[in-house]
């Protein structure tokens, strides 16, 4: 996949900045694949000119990078997003391939991060497909209680992008997926940690990304709309998209994945 130049990065993070956004995630493709993704974490969570709080910053990252290029990025974070898909090695593997022993370096990340960058909270992602109903609700069996995750979020396969692909050997319905959520919200009621739950008929409104080329996209309808240049937005003459991001839900969003409560409580 295309990466976004250095300079655009850059000049977005100085306008997230400027207009006082308070969550920003750093997602991909791998994120940890950039050459400057340590110098972006320090220039988006540097303190502001004026003393304001900078965005919280979060990078979702596959958990594969070495160990000395985390390190780099760890202390400007707010939060790290892993993917664990199954606590069936088989499971796991069929959904994560040609990276093992993908499950054993996301754990070994996880406990790099409570043991050495406590105040970097911990998302927990699963997505639930045809192939991990079965494990999916005992994820949380591999992890020791010390090293528990901050949330727990289980997500409706979308089918958008890859997931259009390949929904019809992954795609579960609606109720199968239900079904996979009672049994993940009471292996985390049992441990103690909070489950969130990503429902594709809840999208709407609740997103705002910035592609590597600079395109907005937002979810619409179900499906994922690409709005324009992010720096043609805010002029007379860009592109309408009022009503396409709901402030209320983009930000309940961020705040219910990566919440401040626990921090300091391990």
């Amino acid at each position: 996949m295309p990466t976004m130049r250095r300079a655009e990065a850059f000049r977005i993070a100085a306008t997230l900045r400027q207009e006082g956004v308070q969550g920003v995630v750093i997602s991909g493709g791998e994120p940890t694949l950039l050459p400057y993704l340590g110098d972006l974490v320090q220039e988006l969570s540097s303190p502001l000119p004026d003393g304001g709080a900078p965005p919280r910053v979060v990078l979702s990252t596959n958990g594969l990078a070495p160990l000395k290029v985390m390190q780099r990025v760890l202390p400007g974070l707010w939060s790290i997003a892993l993917p664990l898909e199954s606590a069936d090695e088989k499971e796991h593997r069929e959904l994560r391939k040609g990276v093992a022993p993908h499950r054993e370096k996301v754990l070994d990340l996880l406990q790099e991060v409570r043991k050495n960058h406590e105040r970097v909270g911990v998302k927990l992602g699963t997505v639930v497909t045809r192939r991990n109903v079965a494990g999916a609700p005992r994820v949380l069996d591999l992890i020791e209680d010390s090293c528990l995750p901050d949330v727990w979020k289980v997500y409706q396969m979308s089918e958008t992008n890859y997931g259009a692909d390949n929904a019809g050997w992954l795609s579960v319905g609606d109720a199968e997926f239900e079904e996979v959520v009672a049994r993940c919200q009471e292996a985390a009621d049992e441990r103690d940690v909070p489950l969130r739950v990503y429902r594709n008929a809840d999208r709407a409104g609740t997103y705002f990304f910035i592609d590597p080329d600079c395109e907005v996209v937002v979810v619409d309808a179900g499906e994922e709309r690409r709005l324009g240049n992010f720096f043609d937005l805010g002029r007379d003459d860009g592109v309408p998209h009022a009503g396409l991001v709901q402030p209320f839900s983009n930000a309940a969003n961020f705040v219910g994945t990566y919440p401040e409560a626990r921090r300091g409580q391990r």
